[in-house]
């Protein structure tokens, strides 16, 4: 069964008292980037911001993936970011497509990665994509994504985040604080 917004409100409340070093994690690297982005203009990670994002990510997976990400310099990552984060459309999917396609273009940057990336960097907008949210948000298997099941991904969390904020408005529901409960 799709979740809805009225299991993602309990699957909140049943873990509100239990620290979750999971999301204390991504509340410090969104901290950390939210500073960056206060400083830095234009926007553009570090490497050490970028290979954070993606330890984080891809977790225990990161073995798998680590020389590729770690073959990245700190120009180009800078450059790259940089070019990410500054396309703007008023054509929202454009936008997002335009923007996971440069970020996939760093060795070892899949979907997922580049989708973290948007998250940590613009949390009120973006949510990273994975299987395990794919599954709850569409009942179906998926192992990969390309940029238009990204924009379908958050399309339905923006609308889960809409009835959230009717059905729990002191819950301060975001994009990503859905997906994180889905």
């Amino acid at each position: 069964m799709m979740i809805t917004a009225a299991d993602l409100k309990d699957r909140r409340i049943a873990t509100r008292h239990a620290d979750d070093p999971g999301l204390a994690e991504v509340e410090s690297l969104k901290a950390r980037l939210a500073r960056a982005r206060d400083k830095r203009v234009p926007l553009c990670l570090s490497r050490d911001e970028f290979l954070s994002i993606c330890r984080w990510k891809l977790g225990d997976q990161y073995s798998r993936a680590a020389r590729l990400l770690e073959s990245n310099s700190e120009k180009r990552i800078k450059r790259t970011t940089q070019m990410a984060f500054a396309c703007k459309d008023k054509d929202a999917g454009f936008e997002l497509a335009a923007r996971v396609t440069i970020l996939r273009l760093l060795p070892g940057v899949g979907m997922g990665v580049a989708s973290a990336i948007l998250a940590l960097c613009y949390p009120k907008r973006y949510a990273p994509v994975d299987s395990r949210v794919w599954l709850s948000l569409f009942e179906e298997q998926r192992s990969s994504f390309e940029p238009a099941d990204y924009e379908r991904c958050l399309a339905r969390l923006n609308e889960l985040a809409a009835e959230l904020r009717t059905l729990d408005p002191k819950g301060a529901w975001t994009v990503q604080l859905v997906g994180y409960y889905a």
